[in-house]
């Protein structure tokens, strides 16, 4: 332990501009107190000055959080422990519970799973039974998700129990990453991150070309709960966690009388001397909710639950915790207390402009370059410390999207009003109306007003302060463009389909009957789910008939009939490459849970490999400049082919690349291989095959002994007569250098 809490010199840096950061801050902060709050608008004044001084004390407990990260590996479990899965549930639909039910099942690690039902319901106890589930239900329900867990807590013998919420989906090696920990006898809990894998949902920002996603809950898992973990103070988040059954037992099981009982529960244990690991590896994938209404439902229960704790139990009067949990827990409550001064911010500028009374004392220049100074320090500092997690724009939209939540939230604790826990809908999305976006469209209206009005005071010469007006009016353009881009985000046309189609590329043979014989040929998948495909191929296909698939899923091989739906040329391949999409026919229950399972154990852990790299500003800056073609001889270019890969007699597989160039590709592989093997390659095309033999260069796990990134050089191309392309072009040398010309982005 104490070797992993050493300090590294890669930490240092951040801790230096964190202190700098909050150096001036404060120095901002003791200027404007001193100069400039303003007598003739005290109020206004006063009020501004409290939504800056509630950012620096946001900005120092988040700094205090994310002081030092954790990087833990567990060792290896110790065989023999007895565990048990809870999947609790209330009114969630079946189909996304069969999906965390596989899951559970599946899980390497000797365990036995149970279905926790709240709901009682019939044919919930028939699927289990099914699906190879305990199932356990009770008549009342009283205290909702807590009082299910205790109830199951005293009908179960397991030494431990893991916790997954109906729609959260593990891992194989769930078990196996976390249970290495409780060989410390003080461990009461291991908490891994929230993921969720409908990307989709609102609450993402995806960008496909530069390979790049963002979540709004990222910077809270992959940052702060690992920032957290050094001070001991990580906490039991619901869900995709493992629990010691005698910490529970000391306890008297989870807390209830709170809709937020995991934060209260860790409490209680932390205070009763045990501890809390955070594992930082996403373990588990859920549901995101699918639109605004239930995405506030959802943030309004945690907000309630979270600042109720000021009033129920009180970190800071709490017996048994130390100063930096105590530290760590009310920063839980003050985090959740950011409605107010961001309402200040965004009514701010249109009431000055409107009312003609300023927060400033003077716009002059001494308070200009000092604030200009104080905006970039604090705007710098803050992405830097936050490794790449913290994206300014996307994170003041969301609190653009919750503010009026969250001061809901805090006014229900202040006057005491009654919680209820509501379980958030998963199984599909509902209308967005008027009513709730109300709050993002009377501040457009603000917006546009101050805006408006600072515009005719200029015109008609009513006030000669350009510099305080064109102030307010800057930032009423940038608080009214939150508020639209707000507005837009969460009434955009949504895709139709009820399950979510996972991206990622899956290698399939295809064939399909016609009048002058049969079409045969080699795709790749753009999306799969248990329900159909958008394949990419490379020859035109019938709309409406039925087509014979081979799925090539890892080491199994799916056979299936399916539908060929509608088709669309690919992104500038009008006439070669064609995405078709597939609805499959008549596959059984068996097939649709193989699909399934490697939805969940291939295609997502490979996607998150893809689009979750956070690399530092500095390499970033250092790969934008190599990866000019005037410095490379050979431009690697993302494209998904389907290849087969043979090696030394062994079985032949079909793979899809990752990039590929003149000088080599890569792909991944369910298999590993060694450094320094020849394979022998050949890669489906618009154009034909391209044959040649490669040595590989490079090998990484990335996906737990499931997925290998493999990067090979090629050693020797072949003539391929079979190709009309190299009948016109020449060799397959030639074929690959027309390839990365004119095939930048194949499947778009």
């Amino acid at each position: 332990m104490k070797e992993k809490m050493a300090m590294k010199p890669s930490q240092r840096k951040y801790q230096i501009v964190i202190v700098i950061t909050l150096g001036v801050y404060l120095y901002y902060l003791v200027y404007r107190f001193r100069y400039t709050i303003n007598p003739d608008s005290f109020v206004l004044s006063i009020g501004f000055f409290y939504a800056e001084v509630h950012g620096f004390i946001a900005l120092f407990f988040y700094f205090f959080q994310i002081w030092k990260i954790t990087e833990r590996k567990a060792s290896l479990p110790t065989s023999g422990l007895t565990v048990d899965v809870y999947i609790p549930t209330y009114n969630e639909d079946i189909f996304v519970l069969k999906k965390t039910a596989l899951g559970c099942i599946n899980i390497k690690y000797p365990h036995k799973t149970y279905i926790l039902d709240d709901g009682n319901r019939p044919e919930l106890a028939k699927r289990a039974a099914e699906w190879g589930c305990g199932y356990i239900a009770r008549k009342e329900r009283m205290h909702a998700k807590a009082g299910n867990l205790n109830n199951a807590f005293q009908l179960t013998q397991g030494e431990f129990v893991a916790i997954f919420d109906a729609d959260f989906v593990p891992q194989t090696d769930f078990l196996d990453k976390t249970l290495g920990y409780f060989r410390d006898q003080k461990v009461a809990f291991v908490q891994t991150p929230h993921n969720y894998y409908n990307i989709d949902s609102f609450q993402f920002r995806i960008n496909k070309k530069k390979e790049k996603s963002w979540n709004e809950q990222d910077i809270f898992y992959r940052l702060m709960m690992p920032g957290r973990d050094y001070w001991n103070s990580t906490f039991f988040a619901g869900t995709a966690a493992v629990l010691r059954k005698k910490a529970l037992e000391d306890i008297g099981g989870f807390a209830t009388g709170t809709i937020t009982e995991d934060l209260q529960t860790s409490i209680l244990l932390y205070a009763h001397g045990w501890k809390g690991v955070y594992h930082n590896e996403v373990l588990s994938n859920g549901l995101a909710a699918k639109d605004f209404k239930n995405y506030h439902i959802q943030l309004l229960r945690w907000a309630e639950g979270n600042i109720g704790l000021f009033f129920r139990n009180n970190p800071f009067v709490v017996r048994g915790l130390t100063i930096p949990q105590k530290i760590c827990f009310f920063a839980v409550i003050f985090g959740w207390l950011i409605g107010f001064p961001k309402l200040i911010y965004f009514v701010m500028p249109s009431v000055m402009i409107l009312t003609g009374g300023y927060p400033i004392g003077s716009f002059d220049f001494p308070f200009i370059w000092r604030y200009v100074m104080f905006l970039a320090v604090i705007i710098g500092g803050f992405k830097f410390a936050s490794r790449g997690y913290g994206k300014i724009r996307y994170a003041e939209s969301y609190v653009m999207m919750n503010f009026f939540i969250l001061i809901k939230a805090a006014f229900k604790n202040i006057f005491r009003m009654k919680s209820i826990f509501k379980v958030t809908g998963k199984s599909g999305r509902e209308s967005i109306g008027v009513l709730n976006v109300v709050p993002q469209l009377l501040m457009c209206f603000l917006c546009l007003a101050g805006i408006t009005w600072g515009g005719l005071k200029w015109y008609y010469g009513i006030s000669s302060d350009f510099i305080g007006i064109g102030v307010a009016i800057f930032w009423s353009i940038v608080n009214g463009f939150l508020a639209l881009s707000t507005i837009e985000l969460v009434t955009r046309p949504y895709q139709k389909r009820r399950d979510f189609r996972f991206l990622g590329a899956v290698p399939v043979q295809y064939s399909i009957d016609e009048d002058l014989g049969t079409i045969h040929g080699v795709g790749v998948t753009k999306d799969i789910n248990e329900y159909g495909i958008a394949l990419v191929a490379f020859s035109p296909l019938p709309v409406d008939k039925k087509i014979t698939l081979s799925l090539h899923l890892n080491q199994r091989i799916l056979h299936c009939k399916a539908d060929v739906l509608y088709v669309t040329p690919a992104n500038g391949i009008r006439d070669t490459t064609f995405v078709y999409g597939i609805k499959f026919d008549g596959l059984s229950e068996e097939e649709k849970s193989i699909i399934i399972q490697y939805c969940f154990t291939t295609t997502l852990p490979r996607f998150l490999h893809k689009f979750s790299k956070r690399p530092s500003f500095v390499s970033k800056m250092f790969f934008k400049y190599y990866n000019q073609e005037r410095f490379r001889k050979h431009v690697r270019r993302r494209v998904d082919l389907p290849l087969i890969v043979r090696n030394n007699g062994n079985p032949s597989f079909i793979a899809v690349t990752n990039d590929i160039s003149m000088s080599g590709l890569s792909f991944i592989s369910h298999v590993p291989f060694e450094l320094g093997e020849i394979l022998k390659i050949e890669v489906f095309t618009p154009f034909g095959t391209l044959v040649a033999d490669g040595e590989i260069r490079r090998t990484k796990d990335i996906a737990s002994g499931q997925s290998y990134f493999i990067g090979v050089k090629f050693t020797q191309f072949y003539e391929n007569l079979k190709s009309d392309f190299t009948n016109q072009h020449g060799t397959s040398r030639r074929m690959a250098k027309e390839i990365i010309s004119a095939y930048e982005d194949l499947t778009g």
